[in-house]
């Protein structure tokens, strides 16, 4: 299978990240006391989805369930967010109360209740200690199809925001007997950044979103979008989270006319501007998209996160993530996209993964009626979680 630039660019980027992990954990001199009394030594990564990630130089990471701690020790700065929203900055510190942490902040010890304490995160120095990653792939080698899933995501944590990543590449090519060869491609990479409030709950917050987009099932060639908006958590306990997001952003796209569609979903009369043959050869030959036009508009855009988790022998995480764009400048046109994740524990650090993805754009085919308004895929693979 031939991989597009953009595709090797995605697979070199994921490999390094894989080669550098093991440096990144602050001095493993973190101590924490589990229910049945065993310390454990190391560095305290981050917790959340209910486990706490621990880097160790005797056993790797390891992850503890969260019910499962009675102390933390650390010398090391953390964030420490509570099921109502209030974020406290501070170092953990011994005590014998039971069903309690200590954290010293602005040298007052503070007793927090273990069961409110839904995130943890180490507010490290160095910049590759700050990223925490998800990587998964999918390969189908059948004679006649071919594909391959790259999928990436992550957080970037510093005090007072958050940053979110996400990427994903698809290439699919078929050789139907009798039929022509095609292909089919479609990619996205998606930055968010949270801006929490400095003092106080955090259960609003401002974002700033940016993503990019290219999809040959729904015309999509190259789009990419920046906004700005507001969002709240709904819900924000121990193992149950829903957030929401609602703002506006700005949108650039190659498309065949920049016209607003006369109905959603309804060709356009402008022929003109769509490709034909030797148009898209010529593409090939170095002069691409010449009879696209670069179109601006304005969206509002709607987003809903939801993560459910549970602590069994085996756990299981489920993410739903679900967008809305309802154009402001091309009236009537309304895109959105719905993400599903289940991850099933295997064992550390490793999770079987389904992954459902559907896109959808009711005017996607309106200069060609040969393209969908829809678009979805279902992949099933091995995913490592860092």
């Amino acid at each position: 299978m031939r991989l597009s630039p953009l595709l090797k660019k995605f697979a070199l980027l994921c490999f390094s990240l894989c080669g550098s992990i093991e440096a990144w954990s602050h001095a493993q001199t973190d101590l924490i006391t589990v229910e049945n009394g065993d310390q454990i030594t190391g560095a305290v990564n981050s917790m959340s989805a209910g486990k706490l990630s621990l880097s160790t130089s005797y056993a790797g990471t390891v992850n503890i369930k969260w019910r499962e701690i009675k102390q933390i020790e650390s010398r090391y700065l953390y964030e420490i967010r509570l099921d109502d929203g209030e974020r406290l900055y501070g170092r953990f510190a011994a005590n014998d109360i039971e069903n309690q942490l200590t954290l010293r902040v602005s040298g007052e010890n503070r007793q927090i209740d273990i069961d409110d304490i839904v995130e943890v995160r180490s507010i490290e120095e160095q910049l590759e200690d700050k990223l925490d990653l998800q990587l998964s792939s999918t390969i189908t080698a059948d004679p006649n199809n071919k594909q391959l899933v790259l999928y990436a995501a992550g957080t970037y944590d510093v005090r007072g925001g958050r940053t979110n990543f996400s990427a994903r590449v698809d290439d699919t090519r078929s050789t139907p007997q009798g039929k022509p060869p095609t292909s089919s491609n479609s990619s996205f990479m998606q930055v968010s950044r949270e801006f929490w409030r400095e003092r106080g709950t955090a259960q609003s917050y401002r974002v700033l979103n940016a993503r990019y987009d290219t999809n040959d099932e729904l015309n999509i060639d190259h789009r990419g979008s920046l906004g700005f908006g507001v969002g709240r958590y709904l819900i924000n306990d121990l193992g149950h989270e829903l957030a929401v997001q609602a703002g506006i952003q700005g949108t650039q796209e190659w498309r065949g006319s920049c016209d607003e569609q006369t109905q959603p979903g309804r060709q356009n009369n402008v022929s003109t501007m769509a490709l034909t043959d030797d148009e898209t050869a010529g593409e090939d030959e170095g002069n691409p998209r010449k009879s696209l036009e670069r179109c601006s508009d304005a969206e509002l855009f709607f987003n809903v996160n939801w993560h459910l988790y549970s602590f069994q022998n085996r756990d299981m995480d489920i993410y739903i993530t679900g967008s809305t764009y309802p154009s402001l400048s091309d009236w009537g046109r309304v895109r959105g996209d719905l993400n599903v994740i289940i991850n099933w524990e295997l064992f550390s650090n490793f999770y079987w993964t389904v992954n459902a993805r559907t896109d959808i754009d009711n005017a996607g085919d309106r200069e060609n009626g040969t393209y969908g308004n829809s678009d979805y895929t279902l992949t099933t693979g091995i995913s490592w979680k860092y």
